[in-house]
């Protein structure tokens, strides 16, 4: 609240000079009163309000990722083997692999102060003959909202699955060699979830 009565011109000078150094951030509600001046005066009262709101919010996010997934049942040896039935049975190899990577966030939430407006009062009465008596208040309010966001994501991912290089080699009969294999299956899935800004 600023409340200011002009009396002389002096006076209104050194009025503008206060409420311009100590209003506060907020918009400040205004009372000027221009009251109680002889004839033939000039009364000048010029009142600024100034509110400045700034919000920077910067992310900056280097994410690197590397996967490296390998199941095997594969590789089993059946050599060299004199009589007899020769088998090799491998179970199922099965590799999966998800990935998710979620980028930076900015959420801002904004004072309610930055939609108020001051309430001004001017009241100019009584004051004498041919008197010239000028009022100006002046209210602004700037709100500046600043988000940056910046991501990079590497995602590196090596997946294998392996039922092979089986071998059965130099057998000697009677007998049979059977070689068999279970199912080999190799899932990857990546996610990448860009950056956002909220206000």
């Amino acid at each position: 609240m600023i409340n200011l009565k002009a009396k002389l011109g002096a006076a209104v000078a050194m009025a503008v000079v206060i409420a311009s150094t100590m209003a506060p951030a907020a918009m400040a509600d205004t009372t000027v009163d221009v009251s109680g001046n002889g004839a033939v005066s000039n009364n000048t009262v010029n009142v600024s309000n100034t509110g400045n709101t700034t919000v920077n919010q910067t992310n900056n996010s280097t994410i690197v990722t590397d996967v490296n997934a390998t199941s095997s049942t594969g590789g089993n040896h059946a050599d060299f083997n004199t009589g007899g039935d020769v088998n090799i049975t491998t179970g199922d190899a099965n590799t999966s692999v998800n990935v998710s990577v979620g980028g930076s966030t900015n959420h801002a939430v904004l004072p309610d102060c930055i939609c108020n407006a001051a309430n001004n009062t001017v009241n100019v009465t009584g004051n004498g003959d041919y008197s010239n008596n000028t009022v100006k208040v002046t209210n602004k309010n700037t709100l500046t909202v600043k988000q940056k966001n910046s991501t990079v994501v590497v995602t590196n991912v090596y997946a294998k699955s392996k039922t092979g290089k089986n071998t059965a080699n130099f057998n000697t009969g009677p007998g049979s060699t059977g070689i068999h294999t279970g199912d080999s299956t190799t899932n990857v899935t990546v996610n990448v979830t860009g950056s956002s800004n909220t206000l």
